[in-house]
Formats: C-alpha cells, sequence, structure tokens
C-alpha cells in the first residue's frame, strides 16, 4: 500500500480559512443577536409593564424554573420569604451596539423587612476571550437581616482592594473567613464578580494565568456567570410559559380536591375536608414563591 503523503503546509491554509469562517459566522450571530433584540425591546417593554401587575408572577415563574436554575443547591428559607417580594425582572442589553451579549438583569422588589433597596441591577460584561465578569452590587441590608452573613459588604470591600492592585488586604481577608463559615444564599450572587480582563485575571493566549484565587479572588458564588446567561436566555424570555404551566398546575391540584363525606370522617356533625395540593407537600411551606429549601451546605 503506497503512503499518502500529507501536505502539512496546505492543510495548515485550511485550518487557517476555518478559522476565519467561524469569526465570520460568530459575527453573524451577534448582529443577528443585536437586530433582535432591537426589534423585540418594543414588545418586552409591554410585556414587562403587564406582567408586573400580576401579582405572584415573577416568583411563581422562578419556582415553576427551579430545577433548571437548580434553585434548590443555593435558595434558603429566607431567600425564598425574600424572593416572593420580587415585582419584576428586566433584561437589557445596555452595550447592544458594541457587544450586544453584555446583559444587565434588574430584579425589583417591594418594600420588604431585609434591604433598604427595591431595585437590584446586575451587570454582566461580556470579555474578548468569551469570559463575563461583573461588579457587586454591594446589597444594603437592614440591621440583622443580610442573608449573605457579611459577604455583601466584604465582597465589595475586597473589590475596592482588587481595583487597587492589593492582592490580601483586609476585605479579602475578612471575606475568606467568612466564606469558611459556608454561608449559602442566592443573593450571594449578586456579588458575583467573575475574572477581569481588565485587572490582568484572565487568562491570556498562552494560557498563563495572572491571577488565579489563591492571589485575591475568592468567589462566592458558583458559576454566577451560567445561571446569569440561563436567567438571560431561557427564564426572561420563556416567563409567559412558566407561568401558564403554574396556572394549568393549579387547575389539576383542583381536580385533585377531595371531599369526603361517609360516616367514618364524620366527627361530631363535622365533615372533615381534604385537600390535596401538591404545591404545598413539595414546598412543605404555604404561600406562593419559589420553592424554600435548605441550602446544601
Amino acid at each position: 500500500m503506497t503512503e499518502e503523503i500529507v501536505d502539512h503546509e496546505t492543510i495548515q491554509q485550511h485550518l487557517g480559512d476555518l478559522a476565519t469562517l467561524e469569526k465570520d459566522f460568530e459575527a453573524l450571530e451577534v448582529q443577528i443577536l443585536r437586530d433582535t433584540y432591537n426589534r423585540h425591546l418594543p414588545l418586552f417593554q409591554k410585556r414587562d409593564a403587564i406582567t408586573s401587575q400580576i401579582r405572584g408572577f415573577w416568583p411563581l415563574v422562578l419556582e415553576q424554573a427551579s430545577s433548571m436554575l437548580n434553585f434548590d443547591e443555593y435558595i434558603t428559607t429566607e431567600d425564598g420569604h425574600l424572593v416572593s417580594s420580587l415585582r419584576s425582572m428586566a433584561l437589557s442589553r445596555p452595550d447592544v451596539d458594541n457587544e450586544p451579549r453584555t446583559i444587565c438583569l434588574t430584579f425589583t422588589f417591594e418594600e420588604n423587612a431585609f434591604f433598604e433597596d427595591t431595585v437590584l441591577a446586575k451587570t454582566f460584561v461580556y470579555g474578548k476571550g468569551g469570559e463575563m465578569s461583573s461588579v457587586p452590587v454591594g446589597i444594603k441590608w437592614k440591621s440583622g437581616k443580610d442573608l449573605t452573613e457579611g459577604v455583601s459588604a466584604a465582597v465589595v470591600q475586597a473589590w475596592e482592594e482588587r481595583k487597587s492592585g492589593k492582592k490580601d488586604g483586609e476585605g479579602m481577608k475578612k471575606l475568606r473567613e467568612i466564606m469558611k463559615k459556608g454561608p449559602a444564599s442566592f443573593f450571594n450572587w449578586f456579588e458575583w464578580t467573575g475574572k477581569h480582563d481588565s485587572l490582568g485575571e484572565v487568562k491570556d493566549e498562552e494560557g498563563d494565568e495572572h491571577e488565579d484565587e489563591a492571589d485575591g479572588i475568592v468567589e462566592v458564588f458558583p458559576d454566577g456567570d451560567e445561571l446569569a446567561i440561563k436567567f438571560g436566555e431561557d427564564v426572561y424570555p420563556n416567563a409567559p410559559k412558566y407561568f401558564s404551566e403554574t396556572l394549568e398546575e393549579a387547575d389539576i391540584d383542583d381536580e385533585d380536591e377531595v371531599d369526603i363525606e361517609s360516616d367514618s370522617e364524620i366527627e361530631n356533625g363535622a365533615i372533615l375536608d381534604v385537600e390535596v395540593d401538591r404545591k404545598k407537600k413539595r414546598n412543605g411551606v404555604e404561600g406562593d414563591g419559589p420553592s424554600k429549601k435548605k441550602a446544601k451546605k
């Protein structure tokens, strides 16, 4: 059998052509995203105005999407009480003309017993290498009501140190100590930062890493960027679908209500009403809002 002669130079040229073509595909996808967002924006704004008037809309949406969001892993009972006051959620692309993959998620809450803010807005910047980064929100918790157990304040202090070039300042030390206790709260997500290219924390093309967790980065929420993408690409655009599913399940629950009037269920002339409520049995709590399960330690 004659050995096939491999022209490595030609192959490299073709690989280069394919790489260029992939960049063209990516540029086209970005343009489609930009055009789609601009076209959909007025419709989403109208939809947001309607859903914000439906009490319990967003808590129910998050409950229905909890499996996809893996909420069971990090939402606590206390988190659930606060999330139940969520009035609206909105998605915007603040840098749409330049980088439409950068997103801002805005959560508007009713006045509550936990924090002073009623609006929490978090922006996730899409970097040149495809990584996402963010700046801590710094939630202003009311006295004794900090569900993050000090994480919010410590992250803000550590962030200011990172910007000034300090890798192991007081804020970072404080944050490390807090995280040793394992505080778990969905609201830690608002303080997630990721690695910032502008601070030299992102791997370069050769794969060298200028900064890593040991050099001054303590992430307080696992894969915070992935949760942001799920919010932006699934939960927000499909919110009416998730809400409709909760209504359909509620109808099924209504059909499952059982009224037993046999002699064995009558005590002192009163009929014992038996109501089968799958959602309440599953969550272990009453009322609307996302599943209020203890976070994994």
